[in-house]
């Protein structure tokens, strides 16, 4: 592409996206929404602590914090600990991986052809409504009893939002930029990358941050149904055994990676946003 047709697409790529779907687009918190989350969280853990104290529940409905850090730390210091947090890190990072790839490609797809997005839309939005769980046994018998079950129900959860958003975003692109790219010698590939995904970057990034939170949920709640290894089996089978302090310490691990991998996500997002209205 030459310099002329660099400068005359980076504007147009910056105002693609009509100001109402801009408006709708997801916004990030802030720093007053981080220190808003952080209270949130310290004030849980006061009322844990002072709702412990005072005996307004029983040790079997929720234990002390004192006992849930003790069962924490003897839990860190065995390698199952560390093969439960791999099994289902690994598990999440293929399904957030495939999925995000996933729903891109057949979101572009859509955008191209519309007819194709039109009939399919109804399936993926009625899809995106059943519990992936009902298909866990069905998985089992296609692909054995092992990871790859979890891994493609996650991955299933993750694409459907990504595929939604990324049609949506494209879908919203005004056609005036697209003809402005074609006169100014812009051949497809140019205008996909050049224009069309940074000016539906909004919804793309939203579609990410959907399917990493839809990756995780999914891994979880597969591991606890019936998987033999990950975070979710040792849930399951800590309360099966009684084992309530350890079973809340591996909750509040669960709790720790959807932060981390939200707040990383988020990070991406504003980091790529403040580049995209910079440029």
């Amino acid at each position: 592409m030459t310099a002329r047709v660099r400068e005359a697409v980076r504007p147009a790529a910056a105002e693609t996206v009509p100001p109402a779907a801009r408006r709708r687009a997801v916004r990030l918190p802030g720093p007053a929404g981080a220190w808003s989350t952080a209270g949130l969280v310290v004030l849980a853990v006061v009322v844990w602590i002072a709702g412990s104290a005072a005996s307004l529940w029983s040790e079997a409905t929720l234990p002390k914090p004192g006992s849930v850090w003790t069962a924490f730390t003897a839990a860190v210091r065995t390698g199952q600990f560390w093969a439960d947090c791999g099994s289902t890190v690994w598990e999440v990072g293929m399904a957030f991986a495939g999925g995000a790839v996933l729903g891109l490609v057949v979101g572009i797809v859509f955008w191209k052809a519309p007819t194709a997005g039109k009939i399919f839309e109804p399936y993926l939005v009625s899809f995106y409504a059943v519990p992936m769980v009902l298909f866990y046994p069905v998985m089992i018998v296609i692909v054995g009893i092992n990871q790859w079950p979890v891994v493609i129900l996650s991955t299933v959860m993750a694409f459907i939002p990504m595929a939604l958003n990324t049609w949506v975003g494209l879908r919203g692109i005004r056609p005036v930029h697209l003809k402005l790219a074609r006169s100014l010698g812009c051949g497809r590939r140019q205008t996909l990358l050049h224009i069309a995904l940074p000016a539906a970057a909004p919804f793309l990034l939203a579609g990410l941050r959907l399917a990493g939170v839809y990756a995780l949920i999914g891994a979880i709640a597969m591991e606890f149904t019936t998987a033999s290894s990950g975070i979710g089996h040792r849930i399951r089978y800590l309360y099966e055994s009684f084992d309530n302090a350890t079973m809340v310490a591996y909750i509040l691990v669960v709790f720790v990676i959807s932060l981390a991998l939200t707040s990383a996500l988020a990070l991406l997002e504003r980091a790529l946003l403040k580049g995209r209205s910079g440029s």
